[in-house]
This record gives C-alpha cells, structure tokens and sequence, in this order.
C-alpha cells in the first residue's frame, strides 16, 4: 500500500498522458523526482545513475568545448571579415580607397586564409604600389585559392614594382595557358609596349591555339590579332582562320567571323565576292550586313553603282522596316553623300512615322541646304510626336548653326538643349551636343556637358574622355586634374590617364617627387616617348636639377606633331634655362613655331611668356 498509494495529491483527477509517452516520464521522474516525495522514496541506485549520467554530459560538454570552440571562433571570425569585405568592396567602388584599406586590414587580421579577404588585400596593395602585395598573392598560393585572375593580377603587381622582365615572363606563361581577354590584351601593351604586344600576344595566341583546336572563339579571337597585324603572312593565316569559323556550324560566331573578313581592307577579289554572297544569304544577316555586302560590291563594279543601290533598296523592302534604316543610314554618310538618292527612296510621309529614317531624313535635307523644309519639319506636330523634347531642341541648335544665326543666338539654342538633356537624362544626345558644341568652339558649354556624360555610367569613360579635352581648350587647368584624378581613380590601368594627371601635377608644381618617380616608371616602359621625356625633363626642372633636365630634352624632335604648343612652350621655357651652351637660341626656334594665339593651360602660357623675355 505505501508504494502503491498516489503520493501527489495534485495529479488527483488529471488526466493520464499519453500512453506512449508515459514510459519516458516514468523514467525521467526516475532520475530526477519531481517532488520531495518523490525525492524520499528515491533509491540509491537511481541516485547514483543520475549522478553518473550528470557528470558524463559535464565530462562529455568539456570534451567538445576543446574540440569545436577553435572552429568555431574561426568561423565567427570568418563571418565578420566577410562582412568586413563587404563593406570594403563598397567603399572602393565609392572611390574611398584609405577607409577601404583599413577595413581590409581588420578582415586580415580576423581570418588571414579568407580567400576574398587576401585577395582584395593584394588588389589594394597594387594599386598602391607595395611590395606586400606579392605576399598576399603567395598567401593565396598557399591556401590554394588562387584563381585564373590573380596570376594577371601578381603581373600588375610586378610592373608596379619596376620588375618587368618578371612580369613579361608571366604573363607570357599566362597567355599560354588562358584564354587571352581584354583586361589581359590591355596588360600585355603596359608589358611589352605598343611595338612588342602584337606579336607576344599572337605568339602566346597560337600556342594555346595549338592545344585547342576546338575553341573557334579563341581562333577568332587570333584571327583577329592577326589580321590588324599589318603583317602580310600574318593577315593571311587571319583570313584563313577565320573563314574556317565562319564555314563551321556556330552560325552566330560564323556571323561574327564574316564581320572580321569585312574590315579587312586587303581581301583577295575572290574572297570579296564570296564574302558578298555569305553576307547576303546569312540566315542572321541583318540590314548592316546587306550594306557591308553592298559597299563591299560597290568597290568592285563601280560603273553598276545605281544600280547596286536601287537593287539592295528592294531587298531591304522585302523584309522589315528596320533593315532599310542602314541602307539609307549608309548614303547620308561620307564618302557616299546620296542625299538626293535618299529622298528618292524614302518619302517625307514614311519618314515621319519612323524615327531612325527621320533622322537621316533630316540631315539629308540639311545637307541639302533645304532649310525652310527642315524648320517645317521640325515644327510639324506629327513630328513632335515623335521627337523629344532634347531631340526637338537639338535640331533648332542645329538649324540656328546652318542658317548662320549669330553666334548668340546658336549658342543660347545650345545651352538650351544641354539643359534639356540633363532634365530627361539622355547622355547619348548629350554627348553629341557636347561633340557638336567642341566641333563648333563653344568650349564652355562643351565642358559642361562632357561634365554630366561622364556621370553616366554606360557613357562615363567617353565623358571623361571629352572632358580632359576640354579643360585643356578652356585653360582650366584645375578642372583637368579634378577629372585626370577621377579617371585615374576608375582605370588605374590607363596610361593615357595618368599621363594627364602626372603632367597637371607638374605643371601646377603638385605633388612633385611622387609624379617625378612615376614618370620616371613610364620613361622607362618606352623611353622614346617625347611626352614622356618632357614630363621628366618637366620634374627635373621643378626639382632644379637644370642638367638632368637638359639630358631628357636632347635628341626630341618637335616637328612631327609629338608635342601640343603647350607642351612646346614648356620645352622651351625649360630650354633657355637650361646648361647646354646654346640654350637661349634653342629656346628661341621652338618658340618661333608655336602660334601664339594657340589654346594653352596657363601654366603653359607662362612657360610661353617666361622662354620669350
């Protein structure tokens, strides 16, 4: 009865669990009574289980803290160098550099085997020039995470370190061993030069040619090096290549080859009319390709030329709208200028109910001279239906200009359409108003729009481009080293780049002993570049060591269109202070052929007005 009788009056009248389930109570209540009844009529053995089973999972707890703490931390601290990383990766494409370096430093010291972590570390220490970068990139060597890119990267490494018969070697063994990109072929001319790169890059391109026949995209590719060789057996092993691409089964890469075959100026007449009639029959031909085939045609009988054309325009007919826009596209250009050939082939009716054919409608007119027709047009509501607001104040700028407004009036119709162009964001118009303004000198205006192109980022590098351009015709000598400085910071791979930006420097007298090593490093990547020769002539002499200056100047010649006036006027300026014997003389024939009304930066201009007195 005493083990029999419920103990616990407060399971009085609940319901049993689970019949299933009750086993394991059973047991757990074994172990560890529930109550201090329960704990009275424990018996010893089941104490003794109990205090076993305890000290067991104790035992067993502390076991697996030394085995998996250590893992454990590490992939703690793995996780937050990735974050790390992150943010890194944002602050770099934000242009912050420094704070990206820093955050890169912490993720290093967190998990120095994190992959990405060394990696990005490597990259920075490039970009910056250090030695410590070779050791990330043997760190990645040694976790065995080293991938195709790195080997292209520990190149750039070693040509920012001066050592370029290394980096040569590498990237030759590189080229043999991949397929050659764009990032590589860039590289490779920083190796090897302009003169060198063509044929170490075919070179590097046959042998892995070699190994894979299979690869027709590499073989085009090849095709292609080999073809802008300008080298005669080179071209055609070119040729040869790539019309076997072109017979193979890939019909979009066999499009692509008869694209290389057509800008090949030196095809056998054989291998022309063939290429005609592969262009025309291609089942992914295009309009393009039909006037590739019919300017390529043109070429070869003359005397059918109308007929050519009245040929290829029923063609066109015959199939979409869209494939009559290059035809029409390719008269209104030079050398063709068909213009009265145009408006025999596309009424003004079917010209204002589609866009491309308006277009070249327009300027056809334009050429021309037919104004009054093209400020009717212009003006027609069915056009304004179909022309932007910026295309509409595009072509009044445009029709201000041919008409011969004043100056005033053409340039306030420009102002207005760059201003049209940034409201509905258009960087395509906004870089022909950019080009049309320079083409047309109206600098300022040119400047501002090459400004906004160079903040769109399918467009940026063309704005960039025009943007140096014109802070250069403008004088604005800061508004060069803000946009040089920029586009340094985007391509550091670019040479052109950082030639502008070093030649700001020294010419503002910025950061000199650092610009001075730096053209120091690319005197020695092509040492009879004049440009380069000056920039170093040009620190010399910020540095006032007049006779190492004097030894860059020697031997440089100024005839043949290598140096800007500017950079003239700076050669002499730097000339007549010079130590060689005739220095005032020779400063006085380089400025008799510098026009002195020529665009200078002013720093430029006071070199000009220094080397006169």
């Amino acid at each position: 009865m005493l083990f029999s009788q419920n103990i616990d009056p407060n399971q009085a009248g609940k319901p049993k669990p689970f019949i299933l389930v009750r086993p394991f109570i059973a047991v757990w209540h074994w172990l560890v009574p529930p109550t201090q009844a329960h704990r009275d009529r424990q018996s010893s053995t089941a104490r003794l289980v109990a205090i076993g089973l305890l000290v067991t999972g104790c035992l067993t707890a502390i076991v697996l803290g030394f085995m998996y703490a250590r893992p454990l931390h590490d992939q703690y601290q793995n996780w937050q160098a990735e974050k790390l990383y992150q943010e890194a990766r944002d602050l770099v494409n934000n242009g912050q550099g420094v704070q990206a370096f820093q955050r890169v430093q912490e993720a290093v010291k967190m998990a120095p085997e994190n992959p990405n972590v060394v990696r990005m570390n490597a990259e920075i220490l490039t970009m910056a020039r250090r030695p410590e970068a070779l050791y990330y990139l043997d760190q990645l060597d040694r976790i065995g995470a080293t991938q195709e890119n790195d080997r292209v990267l520990r190149v750039r490494a070693l040509m920012s370190l001066d050592r370029p018969k290394e980096a040569s070697e590498l990237l030759e063994d590189v080229l043999n061993k991949q397929v050659p990109t764009d990032q590589m072929m860039k590289l490779a001319e920083t190796v090897w030069g302009k003169s060198q790169k063509d044929e170490m890059l075919a070179k590097s391109m046959r042998n892995y040619a070699a190994r894979h026949p299979e690869d027709h995209e590499h073989a085009l590719r090849l095709a292609r090096v080999e073809i802008m060789s300008g080298k005669s057996l080179e071209i055609s092993s070119g040729i040869r290549r790539a019309w076997e691409v072109a017979d193979g089964k890939d019909e979009a890469l066999g499009l692509k080859a008869l694209e290389l075959l057509d800008s090949s100026t030196d095809l056998p007449p054989d291998d022309s009319r063939r290429l005609i009639e592969r262009l025309r029959s291609h089942p992914r031909a295009s309009g393009w390709h039909l006037v590739a085939a019919l300017s390529r045609q043109v070429k070869l009988e003359p005397s059918r030329r109308s007929e050519l054309i009245l040929e290829a325009a029923r063609t066109a007919r015959s199939r979409q709208r869209e494939d009559l826009v290059p035809l029409i596209r390719w008269l209104v250009m030079p050398p063709q200028n068909e213009y009265l050939t145009v408006l025999s082939l596309v009424s003004e009716d079917e010209a204002i109910t589609y866009k491309p054919l308006l277009d070249n409608y327009l300027t056809a007119i334009t050429a021309l001279r037919r104004f009054p027709d093209l400020e009717r047009l212009i003006e027609d509501p069915r056009v304004g239906r179909i022309l932007s607001h910026t295309e509409h104040s595009f072509y009044r700028a445009h029709l201000a200009y041919v008409t011969q407004k004043t100056a005033e009036e053409t340039r306030a119709a420009l102002i207005v359409a760059k201003n049209a162009c940034d409201i509905e964001h258009r960087a395509d118009l906004l870089t022909l108003i950019a080009q049309y303004a320079e083409e047309r000198g109206h600098f300022d205006i040119a400047e501002e729009a090459f400004q906004a192109v160079s903040r769109d980022s399918k467009q940026e590098r063309a704005g960039f481009d025009g943007l140096i351009r014109m802070t250069k015709s403008n004088g604005n000598t800061e508004g060069l080293l803000k946009a040089a400085g920029e586009a340094v910071r985007r391509w550091p791979d670019d040479i052109r780049y950082q030639e502008e930006f070093l030649y700001a420097n020294l010419l503002t007298g910025r950061e000199v002993e650092l610009a001075f090593s730096e053209v120091q490093r690319l005197h020695k990547l092509q040492p009879k570049d004049y440009q380069r020769r000056l920039m170093v002539a040009l620190a010399c002499w910020r540095l006032k060591d007049l006779r190492t200056a004097t030894v860059f100047l020697n031997d440089m010649d100024l005839t043949g269109g290598h140096l800007t006036p500017g950079q003239q006027a700076v050669y002499a300026a730097i000339a007549k202070e010079s130590v060689a014997e005739n220095a005032a003389e020779v400063a006085r024939i380089v400025l008799k052929d510098i026009d002195p009304k020529a665009r200078m930066l002013p720093e430029e201009r006071a070199c000009f007005n220094r080397a006169a007195q």
